[in-house]
Formats: structure tokens, sequence, C-alpha cells
């Protein structure tokens, strides 16, 4: 294992893990820089730094471009060896798993993707994720650490602290489902959490929200999820993240968690496939998404209705913290302007009117990889090669 503890020790007041996790969370750092981040001497800093490059851990960047000077040599920086070590994120989708291998700067190196049953179990979930990843690291580049973490986004209410999927008819087949099991499952240590929390970690560490401390990030997918991150920091917790089952109508029809009239019975990918192909024996997606583009007026109205409840209901989210920035993700968000115009207008409609500086209201930047690389930077932060809250 190489894991930040593995290399840099326990003890945070050592030479060694301020030199280390100062490069980890301001890296690429010249050895100038790293006395003035911490403090210490610049002889200790040539000490502790030519140990750690000797061993493997710490390597030159590029030339630092704001240490460019008029004469004599430019700096360079040091970073963390991406190829110490490597994390993977698993992404469980509605019938798709996803698995991405990444060095510690997050570069992807490899990944593997497969079909799923609709409604598939845990047992076969897992099972088709291991073989994926088990070929993803057949697949890894010669001299490329191994795998210390897995992190595995799943799209159902998720008990965080105790790393256990929450007995709920919202993920079939997976209740009491626990990270121990994943780790089984991978032979490497796994954490889990919910998709849309992963999503906003994803966008907010790589992707639409790197400039901001505070965002929303909504999913708009199979079903409605959003995640917060507050102060850099993601807010997790037992089910937190499902404003798929905010009511949006007393008399509505019965959602699969048990409750009636929940939004995701009016604006989940199978909602909006089931209205749509009232008139067809079956539809598809990528169906629905090419008659939005094409100006089809019932299939736009469909979307761009369902689009507004989302948008209602992640105004509601707004009023609770005041977000920078609204970020919306998932497949619905490929429908573009179609999806995201009424998607804000609902929004700012719910918003305080006279709010002095509601939200900026985007696209998440990474499309469809933004749970999966959420994945991986849960992997990265459990591992300690990416700090909590940034």
């Amino acid at each position: 294992m190489r894991t930040f503890v593995d290399v840099a020790g326990d003890d945070a007041a050592s030479t060694r893990y301020r030199v280390l996790a100062a490069v980890r969370d301001h890296g690429p750092l010249s050895r100038a820089d790293l006395a003035r981040t911490t403090g210490l001497a610049a002889s200790t800093i040539t000490a502790v730094t030519k140990a750690l490059a000797a061993e493997g851990v710490l390597s030159e960047a590029e030339e630092l471009a704001e240490q460019a000077v008029r004469t004599g040599p430019r700096g360079r920086g040091l970073v963390v060896d991406p190829s110490l070590a490597s994390v993977a994120g698993v992404d469980f989708g509605f019938r798709t798993v996803r698995v991405a291998i990444c060095d510690l700067h997050a570069r992807v190196l490899v990944t593997r993707e497969s079909r799923l049953t609709e409604r598939y179990s845990s047992h076969e979930g897992r099972s088709v994720a291991a073989r994926l990843y088990r070929e993803a690291v057949a697949a890894v580049p010669a001299g490329q650490g191994e795998v210390v973490t897995v992190g595995v986004a799943l799209p159902g209410p998720i008990d965080s602290g105790g790393q256990r999927v929450i007995g709920s008819s919202v993920l079939p087949g997976w209740a009491e489902t626990t990270g121990a099991e994943l780790t089984a499952a991978f032979g490497v240590d796994a954490v889990i959490e919910n998709d849309a929390n992963l999503a906003a970690l994803g966008e907010h560490t790589f992707g639409a929200g790197r400039d901001v401390a505070d965002s929303l990030t909504v999913k708009f997918h199979s079903g409605i999820g959003a995640g917060l991150i507050v102060r850099d920091r993601l807010i997790g917790g037992a089910g937190s993240g499902e404003i798929g089952h905010f009511a949006v109508a007393a008399e509505g029809a019965v959602c699969r968690c048990g409750k009636r009239g929940c939004l995701d019975t009016f604006a989940s990918i199978p909602a909006l496939l089931a209205a749509v192909a009232v008139e067809r024996n079956e539809v598809e997606l990528r169906d629905v998404l090419r008659a939005t583009a094409a100006g089809d007026a019932r299939t736009t109205r469909i979307v761009g209705d369902a689009a507004e409840l989302v948008g209602d209901a992640a105004s509601r989210a707004c009023l609770l913290f005041a977000p920078q920035r609204v970020i919306l993700v998932g497949a619905m968000a490929d429908a573009g302007d179609a999806v995201l115009e009424p998607f804000a207008r609902a929004l700012r409609r719910g918003l305080l009117p006279e709010a002095a500086t509601p939200p900026e209201i985007v696209r998440g930047a990474l499309a469809e990889r933004s749970t999966v690389m959420g994945a991986v930077a849960l992997a990265l932060t459990a591992s300690g090669w990416l700090a909590a809250g940034g």
C-alpha cells in the first residue's frame, strides 16, 4: 500500500509530513515556496525533498511560469510523483457500470464499461464491476503504482458514515450492502457514496465547480439527485442528496420509494420515456434527445416541463444555503438549452426576489464523467492523496 500515511507517516508535526502535505495541497512548489509555506529552514527543505525524491515520492514538474526571471536558472516545481500509486473510481448507473483507473494526479489511465440488466442485483453489479476492475488493472501501464483505494458511486441512499446502503426500494437488491463487501469484491479498500454526491464532488474537484467554495450540483438522470459542496467540503449523511423524493403532487403516482407524487415520478428518465412513448411502442433516451434537438414540439414540451420541476426542487435547496453556482449534470443535461433554460427559469423563480447575488447556473464540465471522477476524488481523499475540502 502507498497511501499518504504510508509515505508521510502519521505524525503531522514531522518535517517529512509537513513537506509532503504542502506539496500535495499546493504543488507544484519550488523549494523556496516550500520553505515559505511550511516555515521550515531552507536547509531542512533541501534535505527532506532530496530524500523524498530519492525514494521516488517527489518529482520535478514543468518549469514554474511564475518563477521566470531575467537572469539565472528558472525554478522547477516539486509534485508528488503521479506513478507512486493509483486509485480507481466505479460508477454504478441505471443500466451501466463504468470503471476508471487514475494516477495520483487524477489522470485517467484506463477505463472499462459494461451494460447491466435493468434493476440489477448487488451480486450481479459487484461481479461485473469486479471483472471490469481486474481487466482495467491488467491494462495499467508498467511502472504505475498499485491501486490503493476504490471509490464507488451508487444510485441510491447511502449511510456515508456507516458505509452501507440504506435498506430501501430506491436501490432494490442492494439493501444493507456495505463498503466491506465492495472491498472484498475488488480486493482493495473501497469506500461508497451516493452518485449525486459524487457528481458534485467530481465537478467541484475537476470541473465546473473548481473556482467556487459553495455549489449545488443537480443530477438529472435516471433519478433526480443533488450534491452540496459547502466551504469546499461535500456535505454527506444518511440518505442525503435524494431531492428526487421531494413531493410535487399530493395525488401523483406512487414512487418506488413508497411515497406518492415524488419528483422522480414526473421528471426522471424512466418517467420521461413513459410520457414520450404514449403513442409509440418503445422509446429510448437517444430518441428523446434527438427529437428535442430537432425541435419536436411534443417532446420538447415534456422535457421542458420536467426540467422546470427539477429547477423548482433545486430552488428549495438554494434557499437553504445560497450556493454561488448551480451545476446541472446527468444524461438530460445533454439536451442543452432545451433543459437548461426551463431549469434555470424555475430555479430563479423560486429564489427570494430580493436576492442580491443569485447563483450562476451552468452545465457540468465533465459530461458523463462527473460521477466516476467524483468516485476518483473520493478514493484520492480516502487514501490521503487529496486533502479533504480541497
